[in-house]
């Protein structure tokens, strides 16, 4: 699996490629992040939007609010999450 997460003004881009069968995998493990600087809990479901094909993901976070998400931070969890099982 190929994942590259970016930063987009408020937004963090998330693209993964090679997931073939594991979306479900992908979204249980995005469910359970929690933003590190925010001391709040696991992502609001109106931030998150998800464009899923049969081999690869895309999905946004738009933070609501004034919360904003930070890239690096989203690319570290789900590389533990997703990569170093």
């Amino acid at each position: 699996m190929r994942m590259q997460v970016r930063a987009s003004g408020d937004e963090v881009h998330i693209e993964l490629l090679g997931v073939a069968g594991r979306q479900h995998r992908v979204l249980q493990a995005l469910s359970s992040y929690q933003p590190e600087a925010q001391n709040s809990a696991t992502l609001d479901p109106t931030e998150v939007c998800v464009r899923a094909g049969t081999n690869d993901m895309r999905i946004r976070l738009r933070g609501h609010n004034g919360r904003r998400h930070d890239a690096s931070a989203v690319y570290r969890y789900l590389r533990r999450a997703l990569l170093e099982r």
